[in-house]
């Protein structure tokens, strides 16, 4: 059964979707904290504690669970790497389920170009969204900057 022409993608395509989902059920957020069964995940970041500075990752867990909500504005400005990584696991899920489904019409070598057009693709996204992320933290550092200075 394994063997099977789109199995594998199949399979990973519905666990990235149904991550998703767990995500939407377990989980809720708002700008200050993250939720797990409505109680709040009090984990602070230690760079923020530590330094003064927010690391760059500050903001991610929540606006990846506010995006998963439909909160995409608020979670874009907590972090742009929440609805970044959200769409790109949505993207990516699509996109193997629709691989799948071909995989089993195709020949090989029409399967070796779009299997290497989802690549370019995906290396393109991630290239990108890495740096919005990097931006994003070097605005939040230098607006910290200028205020404290």
């Amino acid at each position: 059964m394994t063997n099977r022409a789109g199995f594998a993608a199949t399979v990973l395509g519905a666990m990235m979707l149904l991550e998703l989902l767990v995500i939407n059920l377990a989980f809720t957020a708002d700008s200050d904290f993250v939720y797990l069964l409505g109680r709040p995940i009090n984990v602070a970041c230690a760079a923020r504690q530590r330094f003064g500075v927010p690391c760059p990752t500050c903001g991610l867990t929540r606006g990846f669970v506010l995006t998963v909500h439909g909160h995409v504005r608020e979670a874009w400005r907590l972090s742009p790497t929440g609805p970044l990584a959200v769409g790109g696991i949505l993207g990516m899920s699509i996109l193997l389920l629709i691989f799948a489904s071909l995989e089993r019409r195709r020949t090989p070598a029409q399967l070796a170009g779009m299997k290497r057009w989802v690549q370019t693709g995906a290396l393109a996204y991630a290239g990108m969204a890495t740096l919005i992320w990097i931006c994003s933290w070097i605005s939040v550092v230098t607006k910290l900057k200028w205020v404290r200075g």
